[in-house]
């Protein structure tokens, strides 16, 4: 009887590492099911199990706009998939490439929008596989930072504000009415950027910030 149980357990967990992949190597990024389709992004799982987002095509501007209900990043990190080639990525190895990019050209700027009601936890890196955009985590809720950090971008933003748009689907600002960003416990190490920036509603800066170039922006606005 025990041996059958075992096996079952068995059976049962491999049934859900095969058919279920997403569920398993992507456990807190929900894409937006109420998202226009060409807001939604495409969630798998790179060979070691690290999650992989394939960005949404980008507009003639080159903002690749992507709506998530929730955007977690687990110690593992996640993969921004900016490329129209396969290629290695440093945290997932060999990657295929991003079919939603189509023939146009790769996203200049990567904004990941939250729209559900959970705040964001970065506990590992973010990479961006392919051209390296500029990158903006935009969630009203809330992000806290604890060992986080940016592979292949120049430029990284988090913020609580709400995007906004002018006529031609470029961003023209970002409101903010609430939420904080809070950096905790093993910190955030953005040393290998160009320059990084929190604009929030507060800031709470508890553990060390390793930049070239750091931009801090409170209040409403």
């Amino acid at each position: 009887m025990k041996h059958a149980l075992q096996r079952f357990i068995c059976l049962t967990l491999a049934f859900l590492l095969v058919f279920n992949p997403v569920a398993a190597a992507a456990d807190g990024i929900v894409v937006d099911p109420k998202a226009p389709a060409a807001n939604q992004p495409a969630v798998s799982a790179a060979p070691n199990g690290v999650p992989l987002v394939d960005i949404a095509r980008p507009n003639s501007g080159g903002l690749s706009h992507n709506k998530f209900d929730q955007f977690n990043v687990g110690g593992p990190g996640v993969i921004l998939n900016n490329s129209k080639k396969a290629g290695r990525t440093q945290l997932g190895g060999v990657v295929a490439n991003n079919p939603k990019l189509g023939k146009g050209p790769e996203a200049r700027v990567i904004l990941n929008e939250v729209t559900g009601s959970s705040r964001s936890r970065l506990e590992g890196y973010t990479e961006i596989f392919g051209y390296p955009a500029d990158y903006i985590l935009a969630n009203p809720n809330g992000i806290t930072v604890n060992g986080g950090g940016f592979i292949n971008t120049p430029r990284a933003t988090l913020t609580t504000g709400k995007p906004r748009f002018d006529e031609y689907g470029g961003l023209r600002a970002l409101d903010v009415r609430q939420g904080d960003v809070l950096v905790d416990g093993l910190g955030l190490n953005v040393s290998n950027l160009d320059a990084f920036d929190i604009i929030s509603r507060t800031a709470r800066i508890n553990a060390d910030v390793h930049a070239v170039k750091l931009g801090i922006s409170t209040g409403y606005g």
